[in-house]
């Protein structure tokens, strides 16, 4: 495989102390602290997503570093993190992994890695979660862009980290687009299809899961060659709601 081809990857993990919100202290700590690391190799790295209780670190990464990126993120998350539920389910085997690290990884389309980034978290609503998750992987499927989703049936591989286990609940989806045009096509399209569903509540970047439990938050970011636009502003003066 050619070492110029580039990856969209994206770990997503609670390493809040509550179930309902992130630490913003924390938040600018670690994202400060990936970009700082990662920067030295040349990879363009920030924290995409915040959604209720979780954080969604988004790398642009070239193949022969990918293992080399999770390692260090996984590092600083360890270095950081105020829970370790989610860092303590990695295991160095599949039968030994637990709920853990959500995983997701897409192939870079454009030459600045343009991407969308649609991230879950839940309150008691674990069992309706990964359906949720996997209906926007088909949309993005279905148009014809490079899909990259951490819902998973069986333990999976985090090259350079471990296995994280198939409970991990709060899932993240990648989808790469060739042309900047795509993203407010595929953000709209998905905030529309998601109205489908009950319990179901888009929220800003940032924002708590301050819903009525049962149910899900999820957060829709822009990562565009490194930079983050939270889209929760432009679906929302887009579609006027």
């Amino acid at each position: 495989m050619s070492p110029h081809k580039k990856y969209i990857i994206s770990l997503g993990v609670d390493i809040s102390n509550n179930d309902v919100r992130t630490n913003p202290k924390i938040n600018r700590i670690v994202d400060s602290e990936v970009k700082r690391r990662l920067s030295k190799l040349g990879i363009k790295s920030c924290i995409s997503n915040i959604t209720g209780d979780d954080i969604v670190i988004t790398s642009l990464v070239p193949e022969n570093l990918i293992e080399e990126n999770n390692r260090i993120v996984f590092e600083i998350l360890k270095e950081y993190a105020e829970e370790f539920s989610d860092l303590n389910g990695i295991s160095d085997t599949a039968e030994g992994a637990g709920e853990g690290i959500s995983y997701a990884i897409a192939k870079a389309i454009s030459e600045y890695g343009d991407a969308l980034i649609v991230a879950f978290d839940t309150y008691g609503g674990e069992s309706f979660v990964d359906e949720i998750a996997l209906f926007v992987k088909e949309i993005g499927e279905k148009f014809g862009y490079d899909v990259g989703c951490s819902v998973s049936n069986t333990a999976r591989k985090i090259p350079g980290v471990g296995y994280t286990g198939a409970e991990s609940d709060d899932p993240v989806v990648i989808i790469t687009t060739k042309n900047l045009e795509d993203i407010s096509k595929i953000a709209c399209l998905i905030y529309g299809g998601l109205l489908n569903y009950d319990r179901l509540y888009f929220v800003k970047r940032g924002e708590g899961a301050d819903i009525l439990p049962p149910g899900v938050v999820y957060t829709i970011s822009a990562f565009l060659n490194g930079n983050v636009i939270d889209l929760y502003e432009g679906i929302k003066k887009r579609v006027k709601f």
